[in-house]
């Protein structure tokens, strides 16, 4: 169910994409502590978003909803930030991702790059480099995570979901 044969935005598009930056942004705002930091599940929704609907949405979906997460949450100086990390990652994870475990593998190995490095790049700036190790390994972690969940989430919901053309 992808985006990719398709017109890049058409009505389906931009409602799913508004529909799945709801789901990124609650999603986000719930975490857990894991010893070194936190770790929210919007990755979950980011690539389960992209393995379904493709690159657009994934990208759309997870770009405003991170940031609105950000904003609602008061981190509002990083929103810019997610807006285009996850919005990269979700849109290179959706073009990337096929039907098999492998491709989605690499699609998440290519895009979650992005997010990481703009966040280790933003934390080493704003707040020191210190502080940027361990937002690294939290978002690997969160970057795995995401992958390990959105895999079988993704497959349960692929029958069940309408197509975007």
């Amino acid at each position: 169910m992808s985006t990719t044969d398709g017109p890049m935005l058409n009505a389906r598009v931009v409602a799913m994409s508004a529909v799945v930056a709801a789901a990124v942004t609650v999603s986000t705002m719930v975490s857990i502590p894991v010893g070194i930091g936190y770790l929210n599940f919007g990755e979950v929704v980011i690539y389960t978003a992209a393995f379904l609907f493709g690159g657009v949405v994934g990208g759309l979906g997870g770009g405003v909803g991170a940031a609105a997460a950000d904003v609602i949450l008061g981190y509002g100086m990083f929103a810019p930030v997610t807006f285009v990390a996850k919005g990269i990652e979700g849109f290179i994870v959706g073009r990337l991702a096929g039907d098999s475990i492998r491709s989605k593998a690499i699609a998440v190995a290519a895009g979650a790059p992005f997010m990481i490095a703009a966040y280790v790049l933003t934390v080493a700036y704003l707040e020191g480099i210190p502080l940027a190790i361990p937002e690294l390994a939290i978002d690997i972690l969160q970057a795995v995570v995401g992958f390990a969940v959105a895999l079988p989430l993704s497959r349960s919901l692929q029958s069940r979901l309408p197509e975007l053309q």
